[in-house]
């Protein structure tokens, strides 16, 4: 009588596991030939100042800001709410909300003292606010040539132990 040979079964776990690393290691592959690779992590800084150069503004990180803070011709721009600048703020900063560009932009720079000869530093509240870009922006237009935006914003100047002022 011939012998039949017994087969040796895998588990199932086992050829699931084996599908999942395989189709993980195509997946990573595929990726990797793209020529604009899916990103693994969001980088919300790196869009951010994607998205400002997009608009052709310049960028500055808070502990560089720091550094202009006090230079003559160098003014901090505070595009948040007249009741959010109420709150805490950059140190001697000028309150210009992001709503002033659907009105008469140039009378409420010019109410502040903003000449167009001047740096402003532009900001929000943080990475994901885009009303310093978009206050920013509008200002270019508006004949303002020195604007720079600070994507990191309040939270960003926070880290850095740049001077508040406000409450709490």
């Amino acid at each position: 009588m011939a012998q039949v040979g017994t087969r040796w079964l895998t588990p199932l776990w086992l050829e699931l596991a084996i599908i999942l690393v395989l189709g993980a290691g195509l997946s990573v592959a595929m990726n990797m030939a793209r020529t604009e690779p899916v990103p693994w992590v969001i980088d919300f800084a790196a869009l951010d100042k994607r998205d400002a150069l997009r608009r052709g503004l310049e960028t500055i990180e808070p502990h560089a800001a720091l550094t202009m803070l006090g230079k003559p011709g160098v003014i901090f721009v505070d595009a948040r709410t007249a009741e959010e600048f109420a709150g805490q703020r950059v140190a001697g900063a000028k309150n210009l909300p992001q709503e002033a560009i659907y009105g008469d932009l140039d009378a409420a720079a010019k109410s502040l003292g903003l000449s167009p000869e001047a740096r402003l530093v532009v900001y929000c509240g943080n990475l994901l606010c885009d009303k310093s870009k978009e206050l920013a922006e509008a200002l270019r237009t508006a004949g303002f040539s020195y604007v720079t935006v600070m994507p990191e914003g309040l939270d960003g100047w926070r880290t850095v132990g740049g001077p508040m002022e406000g409450g709490a």
